[in-house]
């Protein structure tokens, strides 16, 4: 059912609209250039009727006709539908008429033609409903002759103007039915994607995000349709990526909280021997962590979906914080079996300008990104350089990214293929990583390579004032 609001009905009334106004407007000009092309027209051919009536008349005479045989050659030789022809003495005197009509013929009209002895038209606007053609003309002829003016009245203008506007009146009709019913089919053709893709739209705003428009059109609409089926596929990936979210965080908080359960149960019922009370402490000390981990992340994308994450940047020495996260993260590494070393290429240590809390943030995720993605007994790599600016790389030796998959490494939710991972996680390590670097106005690259690792590299802008304090020394 198409609503009175609708995008058609409103397509459909402007249309319309502009159909009657530019058919009134073309109506309007062409009843006036045919009204004045027919009376011109029309004086023409009065005019050239007259004088041949006043040739034939002095002809006549010339022959030696009488009176009544010209007036009845007249009346049979001269065509007298919607005309009437009066011939006066030169008094002005009405002698006599060819045609039925009666017309009371304007005395100054005759004493003028009279006078003059030259033809004169004239044109009546109405008269009796009816626009009414008068033309005059004298017949010079010697006193023997009797008539010495003659006048034609003619009725056919308002005939022959009226089927005209009957046959434009019906043309205008068949031509705005026929351009209606078309403007009609055009609205229902242009606004039928626009409902098509409402209905789209309605499904995936339910969680349908199966659905898809169906246009092939080049135009605009295709465009937008095709948006919107990009749109649709985002949204379905997205939501796909919500549900692994929504399970990984589940697994990974109910997992510690379990261990953690069982541990203080065990503790309460005095079933763990004193000498291995220290160990399951430290089990229950880093499942404690973990949960901190995993709401500390969560806590940090809601803090960039609401724009509230903020930067603090100062000059600190960022080799030293390189230093301090690998000692501080060597248990990890034990514990996965991942040697992690240190690369510098520069004597001296580096200074930056930017905020040492987030950049450790930073570096941590990245570390942790790669000692996740690395097999037992192998090696990462955190290398530091100072170019333009301190450029920091992180290396591992792992599975590797395809080429296709390394846009989708920044989404959030985004986790890789689970069996190249040794543990699950939450899929916003990376994320996070990506939106703290873009609040540095800094971009971080990704060069991968299927089976033989991954290195993600980053840059920092040199602290200017110790980098020349270093020179001096």
């Amino acid at each position: 059912m198409i609503r009175r609001k609708s995008v058609f009905w409103k397509l459909l009334i402007t249309y319309i609209l502009i159909l009657f106004v530019s058919f009134f407007v073309f109506a309007i000009a062409s009843h006036l250039l045919f009204l004045n092309d027919l009376i011109n027209k029309h004086q023409s051919a009065d005019r050239n009727q007259l004088h041949t009536v006043v040739q034939y008349i002095k002809k006549s005479y010339d022959n030696g006709w009488s009176r009544e045989i010209i007036i009845s050659s007249l009346e049979l030789s001269i065509a007298k539908q919607d005309k009437a022809f009066y011939l006066y003495d030169e008094s002005g005197t009405l002698l006599y008429q060819i045609g039925d009509d009666s017309f009371n013929v304007d005395r100054e009209i005759i004493r003028e033609v009279l006078r003059e002895k030259q033809p004169t038209h004239k044109m009546l606007e109405e008269y009796d409903d009816q626009h009414i053609f008068i033309v005059a003309s004298p017949i010079d002829r010697d006193a023997s002759i009797e008539e010495k003016a003659i006048v034609m009245v003619s009725y056919g203008l308002e005939r022959e103007f009226n089927q005209m506007k009957y046959l434009f009146v019906l043309a205008s009709i068949i031509s705005i039915a026929i351009t209606g019913f078309f403007t009609y089919y055009l609205s229902r053709r242009i606004t039928a994607p626009l409902r098509e893709m409402n209905g789209v739209a309605l499904h995936l705003a339910r969680g349908h995000f199966d659905q898809r428009v169906n246009i092939k059109t080049r135009d605009e609409l295709g465009e937008l349709g095709e948006t919107i089926n990009y749109m649709a596929q985002e949204l379905s990936g997205l939501d796909q990526m919500r549900k692994d979210f929504v399970a990984n965080v589940s697994h990974d908080l109910r997992s510690p909280l379990t261990s953690i359960h069982g541990f203080v149960r065990a503790f309460l019922d005095d079933t763990i021997p004193h000498e291995r009370k220290r160990h399951y402490f430290t089990i229950m000390k880093e499942q404690t962590e973990r949960m901190i981990k995993l709401v500390n992340d969560l806590l940090d994308m809601a803090r960039i979906e609401a724009g509230q994450l903020e930067i603090r940047p100062v000059i600190f020495n960022l080799s030293e914080l390189v230093r301090q996260v690998l000692a501080r993260m060597e248990p990890e590494f034990v514990k996965n079996q991942v040697n992690v070393e240190l690369i510098s290429e520069e004597a001296q240590d580096i200074h930056v300008f930017a905020d040492p809390n987030r950049i450790d943030q930073v570096i941590v995720n990245l570390i942790q990104n790669a000692v996740q993605f690395s097999s037992q007994d192998s090696s990462a790599e955190v290398i530091l350089k100072k170019e333009e600016q301190a450029v920091v790389s992180i290396r591992d030796y792992g599975p590797g990214i395809r080429q296709e998959d390394i846009e989708s490494i920044w989404g959030r939710f985004y986790k890789a293929d689970r069996a190249r991972t040794k543990k699950a996680g939450t899929g916003l390590g990376l994320s996070i990583v990506k939106h703290i670097l873009d609040l540095h106005q800094t971009e971080i690259q990704v060069e991968s390579e299927v089976g033989r690792g991954t290195t993600f590299t980053f840059t920092l802008p040199i602290a200017q004032n110790k980098s020349k304090k270093h020179e001096e020394e």
